[in-house]
């Protein structure tokens, strides 16, 4: 362990003096014109802006380069003298513009530049900007900027992004890991707890702005994440005037969901609200074949269980919120968001026991009906000051948020043989969630090539997880308490954290570094055995990142202590009796997870294509993995346990093309191998598997008012302690037509064409061997329109079709 340590810090300590003696060259060998590119009226960076210089006498190109997220550009090993340099943005005027070099670095300061237009009260510029904004550490997908046509959830959107992975059961997945931090709007969220999953499924994809991922965060972010951080930014406009669209979507089998969004900012004051409601049907079909086996090897039993779970969720979401300038210095907002879901569960399990020569011996059916329900509302409130000098600003922000849910469950077993009388329980589960969290962010760019960002963040999380079981007494005629399958457990949970990064750019070198500190308060009470569980911890979590600039490109390395604190529901240990033969219970005991992340990336971009290959390595510590274990000869119990070790190494790429303003294509790959230690767990042999995903993506503009597009994705095998889960593969396409001047736009989406998704996982131990295959009726087809108004300029960006890609 000692020699690993010792590589990443001697490699990144021999990567800094590289790059230092780099960045000397660099400045000797001429001098820096650097400046921002903004749009004129809205004064915001324009990123992905073409920036050439030219010589004056000929107007030959001496250098060209590309405008980051923040408009900046840099053209590095100039000579000094007279340039021409030029500015352009598809849909926006060109700007040329002088440029005299006389010292080692030349900042051109702010270039305004206006969108194209005879008539600017109402423009709508086809300007096709990506929706896939890629960079080596981060992806930003730009869901529904001036969106014309969605129908899909939050999880079909993250299908595609490039790494990010979505299985049949909504269980999402970072180059490879489930152990990724979600947030909603940059904030932890009750939503994204145990049933985030199926609220992903439900959340419409309509209420979402964009999508941020982040592999390997700065030490301003939380470090909670094996794989790195998805932020989902909920719909917010900032628009001048009034505005605002509506959408509407209807699917085969009584599907429907749309959206209104509203948004007025006259001056100082801009208020906002959204409403998203979306009706589901879906059928989960799953098959089950089990083999037990003794001590010796020899097979003992048989189990086979084929299993219908019908439901029609329904959930809305309500946003509502204001912004207000106070000055030119200040300003504060409070915005606040309710999400409801509900849902009646019809679940019919046909259960088969055969002894070890498949001769039957019991079969009955276990029906379930559950009405179900969970609420979620949230607040925030902020006071931001901007500091006379650009970039200069203190932020003190306050959420709170609390969700409510409950399952209530009542089960039938009918027997079918032998004959008997049917046999009733029923389980009551309710769940509290309340979080609270204040941050303080401070940020100053100390000169133009150096930053220094320091802050504070507290996070108190409370859960209360209330069971109550019961069973039918024949004898009395009427339910009783179930003493076993009754108990509360709660979880409270206090993370302090302040941290502190310096960024600092010379010539075409740049790095940053930045160090978290946090204290962890853990305590997990098992009220129905009055007996608490505390874990304490201190830990410290540094990062690093370098950067340099190339002519066309850039590289960087990155490293991140980060992990992976266990929730509420992993460490409660009273099982779930769904089905009283196999269990599910949480671990008391769980280590937090610590993982050393460590990245190196390439990217090459000009105006046709942006190519970004990266490799990276994650060695994890105290791995959470699920286990599935033997209590007796007929009931299972899967938990959650650590392993001694967890080591990943991917290669990943992403390349996005535009073939003039017809076509543009984006295809991401991820190639990475996986070795599990899994000692702790009494497997004596380390475990190892290469596994790939794919997402490929074209969209074709027939005209200039209809678009075409095809979507793909394809995930290899994965490795589990235990065995394996197989690939899957998904083929979607969808059409959009622009009618009366893109005021309206009707779109048609196909989903799964070739009935292909499902999910396949293979269990392989001493005493059991499993294969479960699990399906959903997949073929959905919607047809949705949607309209905007308003008078204001609008940049109309491309967007893609969302498919219902979840079971």
């Amino acid at each position: 362990m000692q020699k690993k340590f010792f590589f990443i810090a001697g490699a990144l300590f021999f990567s800094m003096l590289v790059l230092s003696r780099v960045r000397g060259l660099a400045q000797e060998s001429g001098s820096l014109v650097t400046g921002i590119v903004i749009e004129k009226l809205s004064k915001q960076p324009i990123e992905f802006a073409t920036i050439q210089l030219l010589h004056p006498k000929d107007s030959t190109i001496i250098k060209t380069s590309v405008t980051d997220r923040k408009g900046k550009f840099l053209l590095d090993k100039i000579s000094k003298g007279n340039f021409i340099l030029v500015c352009s943005f598809i849909g926006y005027e060109k700007i040329i513009m002088p440029v005299t070099v006389n010292q080692l670095r030349e900042n051109v300061g702010s270039i305004e530049i206006s969108i194209l237009s005879k008539n600017m009260n109402e423009v709508v510029v086809i300007s096709r900007k990506s929706l896939l904004n890629t960079s080596i550490d981060r992806k930003v997908y730009n869901v529904t900027q001036d969106i014309m046509a969605q129908s899909g959830s939050a999880s079909d959107v993250l299908k595609n992004i490039p790494s990010v992975e979505v299985d049949i059961d909504g269980l999402v997945t970072l180059r490879g890991s489930s152990d990724v931090m979600i947030l909603i709007n940059g904030r932890p969220s009750p939503l994204m707890g145990k049933t985030r999953a199926e609220v992903l499924q439900q959340l419409p994809a309509n209420s979402i702005e964009r999508i941020e991922v982040i592999t390997n965060p700065s030490a301003r972010y939380k470090p909670d994440g094996t794989s790195g951080i998805i932020n989902i930014v909920m719909k917010k406009s900032l628009k001048g005037g009034l505005n605002g669209s509506a959408i509407a979507n209807a699917g085969n089998k009584d599907r429907y969901n749309g959206s209104m969004s509203f948004n007025y900012k006259p001056g100082k004051l801009n208020l906002f609200t959204n409403y998203s409601i979306r009706q589901d049907r879906r059928i989960r079909l799953n098959n089950v074949n089990r083999e037990y086996l003794d001590a010796s090897g020899n097979t003992q039993s048989f189990y086979h269980e084929s299993s219908q779970s019908p439901a029609r969720p329904v959930s809305n979401l309500v946003t509502l919120g204001a912004d207000y300038n106070l000055n030119e210095h200040n300003s504060v907002g409070i915005s606040g968001n309710y999400h409801d879901r509900d849902q009646v569960k019809h679940d019919v399990a046909e259960k088969f026991f055969y002894d070890k020569n498949h001769l039957l011996t019991i079969n009955y059916n276990r029906l379930r009906y559950d009405p179900e329900f969970e609420k979620e509302k949230d607040a925030k409130l902020y006071w931001q000051h901007n500091f006379p000098k650009e970039d200069h600003e203190l932020r003190i922000e306050f959420n709170t948020s609390g969700s409510h849910e409950v399952e209530d469950n009542h089960y039938t077993n009918v027997y079918r043989f032998p004959l008997m009388p049917s046999v009733f329980d029923n389980t009551l589960i309710k769940q509290d969630n309340k979080q609270q969290e204040i941050t303080a962010d401070y940020t100053n760019p100390l000169s133009e090539d150096s930053k220094l960002e320091a802050g504070y963040n507290g996070s108190f999380n409370h859960t209360d997880m209330n069971f109550f079981g019961e069973y039918f007494d024949t004898i009395q005629r009427k339910f009783m308490k179930d003493i076993i399958k009754s108990n509360r457990f709660k979880y409270n949970e206090s993370i302090q954290a302040v941290y502190a990064t310096y960024q600092h750019s010379s010539g075409v070198f740049g790095y940053e570094t930045g160090l978290r500190f946090e204290q962890a308060l853990i305590n997990s009470h098992l009220v129905t055995k009055d007996s608490s569980i505390k874990n304490q911890y201190f830990k410290v979590y540094p990062t690093l990142h370098f950067s340099y600039k190339l002519k066309n490109g850039e590289l960087q390395l990155n490293y991140s202590k980060r992990v992976h604190r266990a929730e509420g529901d992993d460490l409660n240990p009273f099982p779930e009796y769904q089905d009283p033969r196999n269990l599910r219970a949480g671990n008391p005991k769980l280590l937090p997870e610590i993982i050393h992340s460590i990245e190196f990336g390439y990217k090459l971009q000009n105006n046709h294509f942006t190519f970004v290959p990266g490799l990276y390595y994650r060695y994890k510590l105290n791995g959470f993995t699920t286990v599935t274990l033997p209590v007796n000869d007929t009931v299972l119990l899967t938990t959650q346990q650590n392993l001694s070790n967890d080591k990943s190494t991917g290669l990943e790429f992403i390349l996005s093309v535009k073939a003039g303003k017809f076509l543009t294509a984006n295809l991401s790959s991820n190639l990475f191998f996986n070795q599990i230690d899994a000692s702790d767990l009494g497997y004596s042999n380390k475990k190892s598997i290469v596994s790939m995903s794919n997402n490929f993506n074209v969209t074709a503009t027939i005209t200039k008012t209809t678009m075409w597009q095809i979507s793909s994705n394809y995930r290899s095998a994965r490795l589990t302690p235990q065995g394996k889960v197989f690939g899957s593969f998904v083929f979607n396409t969808g059409l959009r037509q622009d009618l009366f001047k893109k005021k309206l736009s009707v779109t048609l989406a196909a989903s799964d064409l070739f009935n292909s998704l499902k999910q396949k996982s293979e269990l392989n131990t001493v005493y059991l061997k499993q294969i479960v295959i699990g399906r959903r009726d997949a073929r959905i087809i919607y047809l949705g329109i949607s309209y905007r108004f308003g008078k204001m300029v609008k940049k109309q960006s491309e967007e893609k079709f969302q498919f219902d890609n979840n079971l």
